[in-house]
C-alpha cells in the first residue's frame, strides 16, 4: 500500500513537471512571436496610464504618459517629466524645476520604465504563462515573468498582459518587494511614424536657463 502510494506522488509530481514545462514552453513561444514581430517596426509610438499604488500608505497616483521608441532611442512624456535617451546618454527633464538631469543610459535595477515595455521579457527572467483573461472585451494572454536575480530588483514578480488577436502587450503589472505596485496601461499603439535622431535627444537651447545636472 505504501508503495502504491509513493508511485502515486511520483506520477503525479511527474505529470505537474510535465504541466509547467508545457506552460512555460506557451509562454516563450508567445513571447518569442511578440519579439519577432516588434523588431519588425522601425518605431513605436504610444499612449499610455501609469499607475503607482503604494498600499502600506494607501496611496495610489496615476499619470498619463506618452512614448516615442526607435530601436534603443527613446523620448517619454510623463507629467511634467521628459526623458531623452539616443541610446547612450539619458536627460531627464523636470518641468516644474527647470531642471535636466544627465546620465549615461543603461538597464539596471530600477523600476520598468515605459521604453521596456515592449521587450522586457525578453533577458533576466523565468516565463510561466498564467492564464487567459478577457481585458476590455478581448481575449488576452497573461504572462507571469520572475526575474533571475531576483535579490537585485525592487521588485518580485512582472505580469505582462498581450492582446491575442493583435498579438500587442496591452498592459504591465510590476508587483513591488515593498507593495508598491506599478501598472502600465498602453492605450494606444501605432508604429513606423518616422522620427529623426533629435526627437530622442535632450535640447538646452528649447529651455532657457535650465540648470543641467550632469551625473556621467
Amino acid at each position: 500500500m505504501k508503495r502504491n502510494i509513493k508511485l502515486l506522488a511520483i506520477a503525479s509530481f511527474a505529470l505537474l513537471s510535465i504541466k509547467v514545462s508545457a506552460q512555460d514552453a506557451k509562454a516563450k513561444a508567445i513571447l518569442d512571436e511578440l519579439s519577432d514581430k516588434t523588431r519588425k517596426y522601425s518605431t513605436i509610438t504610444s499612449e499610455f496610464t501609469f499607475t503607482l499604488e503604494d498600499k502600506a500608505a494607501d496611496v495610489t497616483q496615476e499619470q498619463a504618459g506618452s512614448l516615442k521608441m526607435k530601436g534603443k532611442k527613446y523620448y517619454i512624456v510623463l507629467g511634467d517629466n521628459q526623458i531623452y535617451s539616443d541610446g547612450d546618454t539619458r536627460w531627464t527633464y523636470s518641468e516644474e524645476m527647470n531642471e535636466v538631469y544627465i546620465d549615461v543610459t543603461e538597464t539596471g535595477d530600477e523600476v520598468l520604465n515605459p521604453s521596456d515595455v515592449y521587450t522586457i521579457w525578453e533577458s533576466g527572467f523565468k516565463q510561466y504563462y498564467k492564464a487567459e483573461e478577457t481585458l476590455n472585451g478581448r481575449a488576452t494572454h497573461v504572462i507571469k515573468l520572475v526575474p533571475t536575480d531576483a535579490a537585485d530588483k525592487e521588485y518580485h514578480t512582472v505580469l505582462v498582459y498581450i492582446d491575442k488577436g493583435r498579438m500587442e502587450v496591452s498592459k504591465i503589472e510590476i508587483k513591488g518587494k515593498q507593495g508598491v505596485d506599478y501598472t502600465y496601461v498602453v492605450k494606444s499603439f501605432k508604429t513606423d511614424t518616422p522620427y529623426s535622431d533629435d526627437v530622442f535627444v535632450f535640447d538646452s537651447s528649447d529651455y532657457p536657463g535650465v540648470d543641467e545636472i550632469d551625473n556621467r
